[in-house]
């Protein structure tokens, strides 16, 4: 609806507890005590309306008065208006212009940047002694994989993700770190301007952008694609490392499926599909109220911020049943760990291509013998993944 239902309630106030515990390394108790009542949630102190279940937040996703462009947004306002930031009409052509991981690209993609990572990644774990699957796999796949697209050398990787660690951590809570967040960004955009200068390769992402821009002066012409590359670097890494972490979590958990994935029994797409409902990587996305509106049956105010928890609604028992329960086996319904809509996940193609693939290539190559020791706590906010998970990854003698 693109007005007010004259019948529509007033949103129920969000409990002590749920406020408290959102946004926390353990938010679970938190979604489950929202999505145990019905409607929208206000918080007073966030002035926030909090949208957990699955039926509300898939209309919010879609709600042509919920809008994404804000100015003072974090990645407005370290990357400038790209496609994430922008709303109808001019999200359709910024959309267009980054339709880089379709079915059309993603074969090239697979093979020239996410099959030789993986197989290097293989390679390297190829010991008896404990590894941490954030630093070994989560953190380097995406990370490399991403050089790889843009057309940078990917052992340049651990410098890219240490000068990601300010603008995700400033994207995450913008109550901290902007100068710091500001700095390393124009630090990426320094070694991206120098790439350019210096030419990359033919094909690769960079080189695409910069085609494609406008026929302006020099300067002009490379700003659109150092914005669109900068949003690519910090969103293809951290949500794709968090999602690494969080399926070896679950796997840890239920070890009978890495057998499974091992002997066939059970697609690696599926397991990577549960893992992403169960525990996605990003656990919450903002729309604002361009003018009032009802979302469900509850009036929203025009000007209103509004929270879709999205790792919630992929918990929401009134669509998925026994939602807590891990069970790759059956027909999971559509969930929103790439958020949906307009705005949905430009690059979810590419983060399900590396995480099957790194999840084929390692049942096939390991046993999976358990944690070294306790895994670390999960990081609170809206990127949600554990700190470390020690594994013993044991050599097969053959490959399954």
């Amino acid at each position: 609806m693109t007005s007010t239902d004259p019948d529509a309630t007033t949103p129920r106030p969000a409990t002590e507890e749920a406020a408290t515990l959102l946004g926390s390394p353990d938010p679970w108790p938190g979604y489950a005590a929202l999505l145990a009542r019905p409607g929208l949630h206000y918080a007073q102190p966030e002035h926030t309306y909090y949208v957990a279940r699955h039926s509300d937040v898939h209309r919010g996703l879609r709600h042509p008065d919920l809008a994404v462009g804000f100015p003072f947004r974090a990645t407005r306002q370290l990357f400038g208006p790209t496609a994430i930031d922008l709303d109808a009409p001019r999200h359709r052509a910024a959309r267009r212009r980054v339709s880089w991981f379709t079915s059309r690209h993603m074969p090239t993609w697979t093979q020239t940047a996410v099959i030789p990572v993986v197989e290097d990644l293989i390679e390297r774990a190829a010991t008896d002694a404990p590894v941490d699957v954030v630093k070994t796999f989560a953190q380097p796949l995406p990370t490399r994989v991403i050089c790889r697209v843009l057309g940078l050398p990917d052992q340049e990787w651990p410098w890219i993700w240490q000068q990601l660690r300010p603008v995700i951590g400033h994207i995450a809570d913008q109550r901290t770190g902007m100068q710091a967040a500001l700095a390393s960004r124009d630090a990426l955009a320094d070694r991206l301007q120098h790439a350019l200068r210096i030419g990359v390769p033919h094909g690769s992402l960079l080189a695409r952008l910069t085609a494609e821009a406008p026929p302006t002066s020099p300067t002009e012409r490379t700003a659109e694609p150092l914005r669109t590359a900068l949003l690519l670097l910090a969103a293809g890494t951290e949500t794709t490392a968090a999602a690494v972490g969080n399926l070896f979590w679950c796997l840890l958990r239920h070890p009978h499926t890495w057998d499974e994935v091992a002997d066939g029994t059970i697609p690696a797409e599926a397991v990577v599909t549960e893992g992403l409902r169960l525990h996605p990587p990003l656990h919450s996305t903002v729309r604002f109220a361009r003018r009032a509106l009802t979302l469900g049956d509850t009036a929203i105010p025009k000007g209103a911020r509004v929270q879709l928890l999205l790792a919630a609604a992929n918990r929401d028992p009134s669509h998925f049943g026994a939602s807590t329960s891990w069970n790759p086996h059956h027909p999971a319904p559509p969930h929103h760990a790439f958020g949906g809509g307009p705005h949905a996940c430009i690059g979810a193609q590419l983060a399900l291509t590396e995480l099957k693939l790194l999840l084929i290539a390692l049942t096939q190559h390991f046993v999976l013998a358990g944690p070294a020791h306790p895994a670390g706590g999960f990081r609170a906010g809206p990127f949600h993944y554990p700190d470390e998970l020690p594994v013993r990854l044991v050599p097969r003698t053959t490959p399954a």
